[in-house]
């Protein structure tokens, strides 16, 4: 099955970063002391960054908010300010949003439960939230009742890209592209073709998504920098880097952008501007990525007290999105994995996430967590798992190739970490260099081996 675009076809797919929802629940006794904590973590982390990206956003919501107070009893306000603030959370990283969105549409469906942009908007929540199952059976309910609007189908497709059903979203993709050909559809191909494979079928795809253009001005430094990336994972950095000053033209000091340029100066050796970068991008969107690579690039330069900073500060935001119904437990698993910290909670992470949504990106995140863990037999299951769409991506086949040299498969391992090294000789800071020595050990071995 093709996803096709207007006047031609390719094959592709792609997925995005993926967790579960799940409510942490506080006990009655200490609700207020937990309440506090919230409270005062989000006011440390998001007090700069609040109103650092506000594109009109800020001045949208206190116009919506009157029209709501003008009129409470009228649906289309609501579903429109519940849509700004998730645009909010978009610019801030400020998790404690998504319980403004819910109580706007917990009041929308009072006064009409059956609108379809209702069941849809609950979708895109679910999705932020990362309930992909949730997310699923919503917008099939909008589709149920609006079978013409394009964009139900890009939440069913979101959905079920996370959950594993390829070819369900394959299919969803083509029917959303074919009723209207725009920047939300391009760009979920060009998120659809990376996965298997074809970064330059994704870059063509999302340069038609940059020229359709987006609804706000966000959505297209969001562009460039997802090209940045692709070109990134190439090992092109030259144009990695020029797609990510395309990003800080649009929008000044976009943060992903400039963590973007971080990536950059990292793969160049410049560790002191991509700590620069990083704080940046954190200091505007305080998200856990920027505190992870931050705090890598601090260890690398060998400035411990640092990086711990910044790991404290991921487990604080993790904290903080359970706290208003996100979890985190794909990406926590691979945290602690990378970094030895609680190995056997995160294989309990890892699980879970698999077992909620069984996409190639939990298969790779279980595969290295067991690796990390010592069970290499099962590992391998998982890694092949994770290869079975493409092996195009240099952290998944570094991890199968790890897992490949435990198992005493040495020609695999060799072959896995040739691969992933040709694609991207800077694939992670953590690992590039763990990479290039096993390599060299392992074709010396083999070179000794051929010659006895």
């Amino acid at each position: 099955m093709a996803v096709l675009m207007p006047g031609w076809t390719r094959t592709r797919l792609t997925a995005a970063l993926i967790t579960i929802a799940a409510l942490v629940l506080v006990p009655l006794a200490v609700k207020g002391v937990a309440w506090q904590a919230e409270r005062e973590t989000r006011q440390r982390l998001f007090q700069r960054g609040s109103h650092s990206l506000a594109y009109g956003t800020d001045e949208t919501i206190t116009t919506l908010q009157q029209q709501l107070r003008d009129n409470p009893r009228e649906f289309a306000p609501h579903i429109a300010l519940a849509h700004t603030y998730l645009q909010k959370v978009r610019e801030t990283g400020d998790p404690s949003l998504y319980t403004k969105v819910e109580s706007l549409l917990n009041s929308a469906e009072k006064i009409d439960g059956q609108q379809p942009d209702l069941f849809a908007t609950r979708g895109i929540l679910a999705l932020a939230r990362h309930d992909f199952a949730g997310a699923l059976k919503l917008g099939k309910q909008a589709l149920i009742l609006d079978t013409e609007n394009p964009q139900y189908y890009g939440i069913v497709a979101d959905a079920q890209i996370e959950l594993g059903k390829y070819d369900e979203a394959i299919k969803s993709l083509q029917t959303m592209v074919e009723h209207r050909p725009d920047f939300s559809s391009y760009s979920r191909i060009a998120y659809a073709r990376e996965l298997y494979g074809d970064p330059e079928g994704a870059m063509e795809a999302m340069q038609f998504a940059i020229d359709a253009g987006g609804p706000v001005p966000e959505n297209i430094s969001w562009a460039y920098v997802q090209l940045g990336n692709l070109s990134f994972g190439m090992g092109n950095l030259d144009e990695a880097g020029r797609n990510y000053d395309l990003a800080l033209q649009r929008v000044e000091n976009y943060p992903a952008a400039l963590a973007g340029q971080a990536r950059v100066a990292t793969a160049t050796g410049d560790l002191r501007r991509a700590a620069s970068l990083y704080q940046q991008a954190f200091d505007r969107v305080p998200l856990a990525e920027y505190a992870i690579a931050l705090g890598d690039v601090y260890t690398k330069l060998g400035d411990e007290p640092a990086a711990q900073r910044q790991y404290d500060l991921v487990k604080a935001i993790d904290q903080l999105l359970s706290t208003n119904g996100v979890n985190t437990d794909m990406e926590t698993a691979l945290f602690f994995a990378d970094h030895n910290i609680d190995l056997p909670q995160s294989l309990v992470k890892a699980r879970a996430a698999y077992a909620a949504h069984p996409s190639v990106h939990a298969a790779d995140a279980l595969a290295w967590t067991l690796y990390r863990t010592g069970n290499y037999a099962e590992a391998q299951t998982y890694a092949t798992e994770a290869l079975k769409l493409s092996s195009y991506d240099s952290l998944k086949l570094f991890h199968a190739g790890m897992i490949a040299n435990a198992l005493g498969q040495h020609d695999q391992a060799q072959a896995y970490l040739q691969q992933a090294l040709n694609l991207n000789p800077h694939f992670s800071l953590l690992w590039s260099d763990l990479a290039q020595t096993t390599l060299k050990q392992l074709t010396s071995t083999g070179a000794t081996q051929e010659g006895q």
